[in-house]
């Protein structure tokens, strides 16, 4: 089972990097007329990554930052990662997601174009044997999340015993 965990994990982690390579590329493409180069794209894709938004919310997240832009009366160009964070912290609250709230990591049935994506693929695979067996889909778990969150219990636990 723990081998099943980690591929999806490690699927997870592979399907958010490629809703947000397809999302720059798409967006780029559409208000630029352009490709970025590889080493640009992947800098964007890693600093998007950062931003902590849940995998199937980032596709309107990136609707939202256009809104933004007509809003305050921008012309209409390429959402930038400054709009991203900003309209992360600043505009409609629900973008952010917890692993524990159901199918987070997974894009939406509408979002067709992100369901097509490879790492999308495999995910299925992995999970159409569990849902037939009538078992739950296993959820990404975020090791670092999970021993972060060990070592505070273990500090507040050591602090209780020596104050």
């Amino acid at each position: 089972m723990q081998n099943v965990q980690d591929k999806v994990n490690n699927l997870t982690k592979a399907l958010r990097l490629q809703v947000i390579e397809y999302l720059v590329k798409e967006d780029v493409f559409k208000f630029r007329g352009e490709r970025l180069n590889d080493a640009d794209l992947m800098m964007t894709v890693k600093l998007i990554d950062k931003i902590p938004c849940c995998t199937r919310k980032l596709p309107e997240l990136f609707r939202d930052a256009h809104r933004y832009h007509e809003n305050i009366g921008m012309m209409p160009h390429a959402a930038t990662i400054a709009d991203l964070e900003f309209c992360m912290k600043q505009r409609y609250i629900g973008f952010q997601c917890e692993q524990r709230i159901a199918h987070s990591w997974i894009p939406y049935k509408e979002d067709e174009d992100l369901r097509r994506l490879p790492a999308f693929k495999q995910l299925a695979q992995i999970y159409a044997p569990l849902i037939q067996a009538g078992k739950k889909i296993l959820p990404p778990v975020d090791r670092d999340a999970v021993v972060s969150e060990a070592q505070a219990i273990i500090n507040q636990v050591s602090n209780a015993i020596t104050a």
